[in-house]
């Protein structure tokens, strides 16, 4: 009897131990076939889901239906049970969270501050989703947005019409800032280079790939057409524009008189520059130049010339040397030996005299 009795004591203080400790329940995010893990071990869901509640029941990730918060919102979980109440909550303006299925109670954890899109741009909200830019959508080419940080989902909100860069400027869209025509926004190029055209994209003075007219030139635009000078057109001979950059479209801009260059000097065209005598340029030693000389002719047979010789006939032997005074004949070394037997014979033809 009193076997018995201690052997129904015994089981029911196995029952009392097995049914106040149950298996653990699976935690939120993982399901079982029992919603514990009695039977087997909670499986996870896959990343970025999660199930509506603990002790999920379940043979699949099917029972994972719950999305994770969007990047820019958090909730305690750093899920979306938005439709059991418990929704996401936004992160303050111009800050953003460093991912999606962020968890926090408080906006402390939008740790990631956003930069206003734009002129020229916008987004949902009027700022990128970075801090770096990305997510500003750009208004289509001659269009803008009046200001920074403009709020839309589409084209609509780009209400201000550009007006393309004049030539000669850029930007990198190729128009203004506010449509106002007077190139704000756009970069002019550095004095003597030009763009070929207008509306005219770039972010440096590399796009500026025209050269101005050089003086004695003219287009219909002050420049050429390559950075070469193809596209100038000449002024006739003797006759000169005042400055680079002409702009003409005929021989009447050439309205410097010109002068040959004298004697002595040279220059391309045979003429200054200025009609004053600038760029003509003084000839070198060994050569000479007669009036109104592209270049300047060099001393033949070694015989030299001092510098701004004017004639051959200033090409003369050199020292040690003699010749004719014609400027272009041979010059014959005078020997020492002859010299002396010179003085000699006139030693003896004087003594004889006396």
């Amino acid at each position: 009897m009193n076997k018995k009795l201690f052997v129904f004591i015994a089981v029911l203080c196995f029952l009392e131990v097995v049914l106040s400790n149950p298996p653990p329940l699976c935690p939120p995010c993982t399901y079982s076939a029992t919603g514990d893990s009695s039977s087997s071990p909670c499986t996870n869901c896959p990343s970025g889901l999660c199930t509506k509640d603990a002790a999920t029941v379940g043979q699949d990730p099917s029972v994972c239906t719950i999305k994770p918060c969007p990047k820019g919102k958090y909730s305690s979980s750093g899920f979306d049970y938005s439709q059991f109440g418990l929704f996401c909550n936004n992160c303050p303006p111009g800050t953003t969270t460093a991912s999606s299925q962020t968890s926090g109670n408080s906006p402390q954890v939008c740790n990631v501050t956003l930069k206003a899109c734009a002129k020229g741009s916008y987004s949902a909200s009027g700022y990128d989703t970075d801090g770096s830019g990305a997510g500003c959508t750009a208004c289509t080419a001659g269009t803008s947005t009046p200001n920074i940080q403009t709020t839309g989902t589409d084209q609509s909100v780009c209400t201000l019409t550009l007006k393309a860069c004049p030539k000669g400027n850029y930007s990198s869209s190729g128009f203004d800032t506010d449509g106002s025509g007077s190139g704000a926004g756009c970069t002019p190029c550095t004095a003597g280079t030009s763009t070929p055209n207008t509306q005219t994209k770039g972010i440096d003075q590399s796009v500026c790939t025209l050269k101005a007219c050089a003086k004695g030139n003219y287009s219909a635009s002050g420049f050429d057409n390559d950075g070469s000078g193809t596209g100038c057109t000449g002024c006739t001979a003797g006759t000169s524009t005042p400055n680079t950059q002409t702009i003409g479209v005929d021989q009447s801009i050439c309205t410097v008189t010109l002068k040959t260059c004298p004697a002595g000097s040279y220059s391309v065209s045979s003429f200054d520059t200025d009609g004053n005598g600038s760029g003509c340029n003084k000839c070198a030693v060994n050569t000479y130049s007669a009036q109104g000389a592209t270049s300047c002719t060099s001393c033949t047979n070694n015989r030299t010339s001092p510098a701004g010789s004017t004639a051959v006939t200033a090409c003369v032997c050199p020292q040690g040397t003699s010749g004719p005074t014609d400027g272009v004949s041979s010059c014959s070394t005078t020997s020492s030996g002859s010299i002396n037997t010179l003085f000699i014979s006139l030693f003896f033809i004087l003594m004889c005299l006396f």
